[in-house]
């Protein structure tokens, strides 16, 4: 895969994720005025935003949980490597405590090391960003 160096380019893609939610938003919008039911529950631009960089690997890790009843560490670290890459190693921006606005949480104290059987579990937070995602890709 060819890779092109250029510093605005995390910028501009950004701003087309800004401006595909904004489109989504207001096509939301222009149904529920024109009295048609939205396909996806009403989101503002920015949890629209959320939804579309965070719901898919939400969803992934749903499911899985879904399926098997339970997630380790290893497991989401498998998840996300196969969506993001092999570099991988930790993405600590998607985990924080149980009532956190983070996607998922490890019954451990703060602090304590990582290990690959720590139990993974979705927030709240995370719940709903999976379900919004589903609903507005699956449909």
């Amino acid at each position: 895969m060819t890779t092109i160096a250029n510093p605005e380019l995390p910028e501009i893609i950004a701003l087309l994720q800004q401006g595909m939610a904004s489109l989504a938003q207001a096509e939301t919008r222009l149904q529920m005025i024109i009295g048609l039911q939205p396909d996806v529950p009403y989101m503002d631009a920015r949890t629209a935003a959320r939804v579309e960089k965070l719901g898919p690997v939400a969803s992934r890790h749903s499911e899985f949980i879904d399926s098997k009843g339970f997630m380790t560490r290893a497991d989401s670290l498998a998840i996300r490597r196969e969506m993001y890459g092999t570099d991988v190693q930790a993405t600590a921006n998607l985990f924080g405590k149980k009532d956190s606005n983070a996607l998922f949480w490890r019954d451990r104290p703060y602090g304590t090391p990582v290990k690959d059987d720590d139990l993974i579990h979705l927030t709240a937070e995370g719940v709903r960003i999976a379900g919004l995602w589903r609903a507005a890709h699956d449909g």
